[in-house]
């Protein structure tokens, strides 16, 4: 690819708490001959090209953005980007050749971007080490943007959590609180600082505060520029966290414990207990293992593994001779001739909220019981996890070409859950059912059952249908001949929460009987509501055969949980806050408001004569007229006003952040009030004119809790009531 000309730009970035300019990000931009000006359509023309063509791109936009901070002389810190194939490429050499670019007292912050970051995880640790020893600092880019990448921010250590920038414009999710909470919790052990991307309106600010952003970037605070335009603070970094070198897990994890013997059974069954904990995690979990032959990994250990990478960002396995893909989803890594990893057996499980890892060595000691002993050490102390994980990763072969791993919320069954291998044998009870006649009974009631009844093969791939009772069918509107056969993934759709789909994932993997409702999808688009019931059915020798589903179509009793969660906090005929939620806020307000210093003021507004609708023309006008009216005051109000109504024709709003004495900014709202209920309504052919009254109160003059502003705003609206009538008298 011949070199396009780039160009850089540069968008401030600031600290959150005070609006100061702490930083800079350098952005690219296509000069005169390049396809683009767009950084993304750039990128996309180099990756289209192939070859080295987005190495060399990324190389010039990195140049370009060096070479414009010339002339800087006063401190300042610079976030530049590259992408994890470039990072993973550049040697220290070539990192030495950049410090002639920069000037003295700039620190530079590299940009990993999450886009693949697990595919080559073993050179991107590598090339960002190299980064770090030359001096620069180091950010992840658009986190939650893919969140299984969220994975690989322990083993990064990042100095700063760049969050995408629809974290703080999509709607509240539990995926989003998934990635909120491993990103808080990730920078709360760290240290990292927290930036959010993207943010344009005090909506977007209020949102990236919330997710715990300590610095913020977007058009809000400024946009990209060619020129560098520093505060007079520059953010600094403390000196990034290393994970400690080491050869082997086994050796990170024996510098401070002392290892036990323990004979090879017990350490299987051990081993296996922090893999069932690891299928109780989600897609943020990584698991990885060594084995001593590759042989070793099959039977059982391999169906346990294939079940991990169904439902974990990463599960990966070394050993010499080990193949890219020894089982679905799984990665596998050979250990080299000679590597002291070959003589150790590892399992190491990190996620944001645990870590555990086993390491042993081959013990010399001869054994009575024919038993191997081995040498292990067990931590859950997550340091020494990392450390032992990382070990592993820095052995890592890339992603094979193509996909890997299973589509998220794949079922993958073990062969076997450890149930009981046998039953005792009972009598039957007098009056039971003949068993030769149970089975034909049983068809005849699972096939005209009210609920969708399916049954799956646990020892199939991909565990499909192999039987879909009529109530299924008319439930889904599917035919049987589209149902049997397939997993029942094919319900999923785009509303479908994925976090309780890899719940669902974990549980079967693990041979646990499942309990949820989840949205679903009919044959003809339409979603409903499904309350799933999923059990195991085992045979005689305790072996996992078939899972049993019962499904519920639960969609009106959902909404109507969701109606009433709606009403506790709106008033049904209006759609605005309520009366309770009117205390609630005001009272938050109030807290916000004596640490700050500010005033709130409490705005009570009445109809005038409101009762003369309602005998004129009857309640139903009556309640249209309260609508139409609630629409207009909440247009006018504006953003930043609370509005509430407080019942009847009684509406009420809060307004913080206003000075202690009230002032123009009070009066103002109570005038927009009041003007958009004068504006007429029609209703039945007839035009209706209202009016009402508004009176204010302010914290801390005229109260100091949320009940005493109320009463004194109603006096206020008293006293503006009877003045009005005595000037019309006049």
């Amino acid at each position: 690819m011949a070199a396009w000309p780039v160009s850089a730009v540069y968008q401030p970035i600031v600290d959150l708490r005070d609006g100061a300019v702490v930083a800079v990000e350098a952005l690219a931009r296509g000069g005169p001959g390049a396809p683009a000006a767009s950084p993304a359509v750039l990128f996309a023309e180099a990756r289209a090209a192939g070859g080295n063509a987005l190495r060399t791109l990324d190389s010039q936009c990195l140049r370009a953005a060096l070479t414009g901070l010339a002339g800087l002389t006063e401190p300042a810190t610079v976030f530049v980007n590259l992408e994890p194939s470039t990072i993973a490429s550049m040697r220290a050499g070539e990192f030495r050749g950049l410090a002639d670019l920069i000037p003295a007292g700039v620190r530079i912050v590299l940009e990993v971007t999450e886009r693949a970051l697990l595919e080559d995880p073993a050179e991107l640790l590598a090339g960002v080490a190299r980064a770090r020893d030359a001096g620069w600092s180091v950010a992840v880019d658009d986190v939650g943007a893919e969140p299984a990448a969220l994975a690989l921010l322990p083993f990064l250590a990042p100095d700063v959590i760049k969050l995408d920038l629809a974290l703080v414009r999509a709607h509240a999710s539990m995926e989003i609180a998934a990635i909120v909470n491993a990103v808080r919790g990730e920078a709360e052990r760290s240290g990292a600082l927290i930036l959010a991307e993207g943010i344009e309106s005090d909506g977007h600010l209020e949102r990236a505060l919330s997710l715990g952003a300590q610095l913020g970037q977007g058009w809000r605070f400024g946009r990209p520029d060619g020129r560098v335009e520093l505060g007079s603070s520059p953010l600094r970094l403390g000196r990034s966290r290393r994970l400690m070198p080491a050869v082997t897990p086994f050796e990170v994890l024996s510098r401070e414990m002392p290892a036990q013997r323990i004979a090879a059974p017990l350490l299987a069954a051990m081993s296996q207990q922090i893999e069932q904990q690891a299928l109780l995690l989600d897609e943020l979990a990584v698991v990885v293992a060594g084995f001593q032959d590759a042989r070793l990994f099959s039977g059982p250990l391999q169906m346990r593994f294939q079940a991990l990478a169904a439902s974990t960002a990463l599960t990966a396995v070394f050993a010499p001779g080990m193949p890219a893909e020894p089982a679905v989803g799984v990665r596998g890594s050979t250990t080299a001739p000679g590597d002291p990893l070959a003589d150790e057996w590892v399992l190491a499980v990190v996620s944001p909220p645990y870590a555990a890892a086993i390491a042993a060595r081959e013990s010399r000691e001869p054994s009575a019981d024919g038993h191997r002993r081995l040498d292990y050490v067990l931590t859950y102390e997550r340091d020494r996890v990392l450390a032992a994980a990382a070990c592993l990763l820095a052995r890592m072969r890339p992603a094979p070409a193509g996909p890997v791993g299973n589509p998220a919320g794949e079922v993958v069954a073990p062969r076997s859950t450890g149930a009981p291998a046998g039953r005792t044998a009972r009598l039957r009870p007098a009056g039971a059912l003949p068993p030769e006649e149970l089975p034909e009974l049983l068809l005849r009631a699972v096939s005209t059952a009210s609920n969708g009844i399916t049954i799956a093969d646990a020892r199939a791939p991909d565990t499909p249908l192999v039987y879909a009772n009529r109530a299924f069918l008319e439930l889904t509107g599917y035919p049987e001949e589209e149902v049997l056969g397939r997993n029942c993934r094919f319900l999923q759709g785009s509303g479908t929460d994925r976090i309780q789909a890899h719940y669902i994932a974990r549980q079967l993997a693990a041979g646990r009987e499942v309990q949820t409702v989840l949205l679903n999808y009919r044959r003809d688009g339409i979603p409903f509501w499904n309350e799933i019931t999923i059990s195991p059915v085992h045979d005689g020798s305790g072996r996992l055969t078939h899972f049993i589903g019962n499904q519920v179509d639960v969609t009106e009793r959902v909404h109507q949980q969701e109606r009433a969660a709606y009403l506790a906090f709106h008033d049904p005929l209006t759609g605005l806050l309520n009366r309770p939620e009117f205390f609630h806020r005001t009272e938050r307000e109030l807290r916000l408001a004596r640490e700050g210093e500010s005033g709130v003021a409490v705005l009570f507004l009445d109809l005038d004569g409101f009762d003369t609708v309602n005998e004129g023309f009857g309640h139903r006008v009556g309640d249209e007229v309260l609508a139409s009216v609630a629409a207009r005051l909440e247009a006018a109000a504006g953003e930043g006003v609370v509005l509430v109504r407080m019942g009847g024709d009684e509406f009420a709003a809060v307004l913080a952040g206003v000075p202690p004495e009230g002032g123009e900014e009070v009066e103002r709202l109570a005038r927009r009030l009041s003007a958009v209920v004068r504006e007429p309504l029609r209703r039945g052919g007839r035009e209706l004119r209202m009016s009402a009254s508004v009176g204010a109160a302010v914290f801390p003059r005229d109260g100091r809790t949320a009940e005493e502003l109320l009463d004194a705003a109603v006096a206020a609206m008293g006293r503006v009531r009877r003045s009005e009538v005595r000037r019309r008298s006049c």
